[in-house]
């Protein structure tokens, strides 16, 4: 290389750098700026308004028979721990439809960007009476997200566990079996929980989640390339920031690169990622678990989800490896296929007999379907 050429890239490189360094700069300036305007986290109301019914972890706000046929829809509030360890409340928004003759309770938690109302939807993959819903907001995310942070399933997995222990203890619902099914970070936060927590669900199914934050991320960087005056260059010191990347000066650089390159927009939603790592965790769950993962996710690898499969400690785990095309697309790919294979693990988990079977097995979709749809 001529010594032309590799003064260009000295200096394209020294530039990168110094992009990088304001990057960090800005975002420590943003943060205290945030922090100042924020404030702290809302707790709970010392001024406690007349509720239908209520339990420790929240209560039914409001209620209505006109919503949806046969049967209530409740407005829920839920009071969460504000972090770990933590005496302070944060209060979370739910809706619970149920039943007089559900045979069991589904919580439905959603995943990053997204809210209770966004996913009701998914209320329809099941036979209308036969189970009893809930969704809620996770922190930072729908109604009463100010000042309040997403952590991408440390924290969240407080409010899975507040909102499955609320429907434990409702007084209509607490002989009914509970069962979660989550995606993306409401599937790391639902494992999280039911590590910590082994009796919060009978049954799990987990769509598309994360192995670790730290992966993630890690994959992120290691993807990116800039061009500069017409040569590619990796993102400098890149191992450098893999080994600080939990700190906030870091993560205030990196999210604009993720935002700008990988197309993780944050939108107004403040976001602090901390580790966080599903794939060890998942041996403390015992209970029967569906995994189903998208071969083209372009965020989470089929490695990743095929590594908390196979590390999870029920006796009975399936993994259905499909071709949607992109993160959390199994089901707006084949929705008549991925309604058929959740009724049928569910119908089995409310009867019992996943319980008396030790399965492992892993099912994959042939990359070209035989019959077009």
């Amino acid at each position: 290389m001529s010594r032309r050429k590799q003064l260009s890239k000295l200096v394209a490189s020294s530039l990168i750098l110094v992009t990088l360094a304001l990057f960090v700069l800005i975002g420590r300036k943003q943060s205290l700026f945030a922090h100042k305007q924020q404030g702290p986290f809302p707790s709970v109301s010392t001024v406690k308004p007349a509720y239908l019914s209520a339990n420790e972890f929240g209560a039914i706000i409001s209620q209505s028979k006109d919503c949806i046929a046969h049967a209530t829809v409740e407005h829920i509030m839920l009071n969460v721990p504000k972090t770990v360890n933590s005496d302070e409340k944060i209060v979370r928004y739910g809706r619970l439809v149920r039943y007089p003759n559900a045979k069991a309770t589904i919580l439905i938690c959603h995943g990053f960007m997204t809210d209770k109302f966004d996913v009701a939807f998914l209320r329809n993959m099941f036979p209308q009476g036969k189970f009893n819903f809930m969704t809620f907001d996770f922190r930072a995310h729908g109604e009463n997200c100010e000042g309040q942070r997403c952590t991408f399933g440390r924290d969240e997995c407080l409010d899975v566990t507040v909102a499955a222990q609320f429907i434990r203890h409702h007084t209509e619902l607490s002989d009914k079996p509970v069962l979660v099914y989550a995606f993306s970070m409401g599937a790391v936060a639902s494992i999280e929980a039911q590590a910590k927590n082994p009796k919060l669900f009978d049954a799990m199914i987990l769509d598309c989640p994360f192995d670790s934050t730290e992966n993630i991320i890690k994959k992120s960087l290691e993807s990116l390339q800039f061009t500069f005056f017409g040569y590619d260059f990796s993102i400098p010191a890149c191992s450098l920031l893999q080994k600080y990347i939990f700190h906030p000066y870091v993560q205030a650089m990196i999210k604009g690169v993720l935002k700008a390159v990988s197309n993780l927009d944050t939108k107004n939603i403040d976001v602090r990622m901390y580790p966080v790592s599903p794939v060890k965790s998942i041996p403390d769950v015992h209970v029967p678990c569906f995994f189903i993962h998208c071969k083209n996710d372009e965020k989470i690898t089929v490695d990743a989800v095929k590594n908390i499969y196979e590390s999870a400690g029920t006796d009975y785990k399936v993994l259905w490896l499909t071709n949607g095309r992109r993160h959390f697309d199994s089901y707006f790919y084949n929705p008549e296929r991925y309604v058929k294979e959740i009724r049928g693990f569910i119908d089995k988990a409310v009867n019992g007999t996943l319980d008396q079977e030790k399965v492992a097995r892993i099912i994959e979709d042939p990359d070209e379907l035989l019959v077009q749809i």
